[in-house]
């Protein structure tokens, strides 16, 4: 967990790297009802996250360090039906593997799509059998302090546990981005409830819970926690769909938020809007129609309260927009139309993020095979479909080669076969296929059952564990 923010008392906000533990929360009228049948129905939307990550030991990670495994858990919840999955940015940093456990008990392994700069947001992938149930999300502008709502998550690794409470608050800032406005929450949240859902008492996700404000010294629940609005998942999530990074619009502009002391200052008839502190100076178009000491009173009509409202409502508007802008000058109203472009640091940062993308992506599939399997194994690509004259809809793993000296030669596996189940559970990628493995071994089952599609059709192997 990280501390996001020093608080009065010695408190700290943390962020949760694991989902919700069931701890009594204040009464409020829908926690007397039976829920046990909503319940019932989300339960299988959530899904548990876990990860690993590879900690160097050692001065300076010279000669003599040594590289550990380090697992981690999170939450998260399905977004498409075909195996599209949000949780945070921070459950899966670092990650070198990726698998998800879906509320029946199947692991699937996880591909990385995406990561947010400004948001603490990633998306997976994951390759179902079968369609999964996905949540409906919900409007979170029409939140009130005082609604019901449900948290569901991996709290400590227990897994789909769940949790009632209320909106405490809406419109937080924890100083965690440019634009934060968090619902606060008194549903129960611990670690590894970090990207699962918040749902309302109509079964649609207004939120997703990512921070909690733990007493000093502590890690568990005190009844208050932060979950990024549904409003603001979902632009975020169809920005990172979209482009592969948010995108958020930019005019070149630093602001500060309007005192009463400045608002007398420039005859502001009340303090409101954001001042002009600087104006970048690559942006010469920007210097005739803004100087500094300018109040931004509205964008597009909106009221500006503040520079977050203010860096929501440009980070908001679409690059290439025209957005009509109302400023402050000299005692007078002047109306002003500024083109939003994009930001060249977002534009650094989403490179950066993209290049995390591409080195998990990298590393998913890179395991160790064991000598005594003999088996050289790759995800599909629709290189191998068109090499080994696969269906489109073929699911599974390759088998690119085989030593002629294994195990699985003498049961005839070839280049070309593909891996279509370990027992009885489907699998997508390489790394689910050594899940299975690990799984396996960790229950001493000595022999595994694998269902091969090859060129005479489908058949069982069976293949010594270890």
């Amino acid at each position: 967990m990280r501390s996001i923010v020093e608080c009065a008392r010695r408190l700290s906000v943390m962020l949760v790297m694991l989902p919700v533990l069931a701890m009594p929360a204040p009464a409020f009228a829908a926690q007397t009802a039976d829920l046990s049948d909503l319940v019932a129905s989300l339960l299988p939307s959530v899904v548990n996250i876990s990860t690993i990550r590879t900690d160097t030991v050692g001065k300076d990670a010279g000669p003599s360090s040594s590289t550990g495994r380090r697992k981690s858990l999170g939450s998260g919840f399905v977004i498409d039906p075909n195996g599209v999955i949000a949780t945070n940015r921070h459950v899966i940093e670092g990650a070198v593997e990726i698998t998800v456990t879906l509320h029946d008990g199947r692991i699937l392994g996880a591909s990385l799509i995406a990561v947010a700069s400004g948001a603490d947001l990633a998306l997976l992938r994951v390759y179902p059998e079968h369609p999964l149930p996905a949540v409906t999300w919900g409007n979170s502008d029409k939140l009130r302090q005082g609604n019901p709502v449900i948290a569901i998550g991996n709290p400590l690794g227990y897994g789909s546990s769940v949790t009632a409470g209320i909106v405490s608050a809406l419109q937080r800032d924890i100083k965690s981005s440019l634009y934060d406005d968090y619902i606060q929450t008194d549903a129960s949240i611990n670690q590894g409830n970090s990207g699962g859902p918040l749902f309302n008492l109509a079964g649609e996700v207004i939120g997703v819970n990512t921070a909690i404000l733990t007493a000093s010294g502590s890690s568990g629940s005190i009844g208050i926690g932060f979950s990024l609005p549904a409003n603001d998942a979902q632009f975020v999530i169809d920005r990172l769909r979209q482009f592969g990074r948010i995108r958020p619009g930019w005019i070149g502009l630093s602001t500060q938020t309007v005192t009463p002391a400045i608002a007398d200052a420039v005859r502001l008839p009340r303090p409101a809007g954001v001042m002009v502190t600087s104006i970048r100076d690559d942006k010469p178009g920007l210097k005739v129609s803004f100087q500094l000491g300018d109040v931004i009173l509205s964008v597009d009509g909106n009221d500006i309260k503040d520079v977050r409202g203010f860096n929501r409502a440009i980070g908001g508007t679409p690059v290439g927009d025209v957005v009509p802008i109302l400023i402050w000058r000299d005692g007078a109203r002047i109306a002003l139309k500024v083109m939003v472009e994009e930001n060249a640091d977002d534009v650094e940062q989403g490179a950066k993020l993209a290049a995390l993308v591409a080195a998990v992506s990298a590393t998913s599939d890179a395991y160790v095979e064991p000598a005594d399997m003999g088996l050289n194994l790759s995800s599909i690509t629709e290189e191998l479909r068109a090499k080994f004259a696969l269906a489109s809809d073929q699911l599974g793993v390759v088998v690119l080669s085989v030593d002629p000296n294994s195990k699985a030669a003498e049961q005839g596996m070839l280049s070309g076969d593909v891996i279509v189940r370990v027992g009885k559970q489907s699998i997508g990628s390489v790394r689910e296929f050594w899940v299975r493995i690990d799984e396996a071994r960790r229950g001493r089952t000595t022999r595994l059952l694998l269902l091969i599609h090859g060129s005479g059709g489908e058949r069982w192997v069976a293949l010594p564990s270890a």
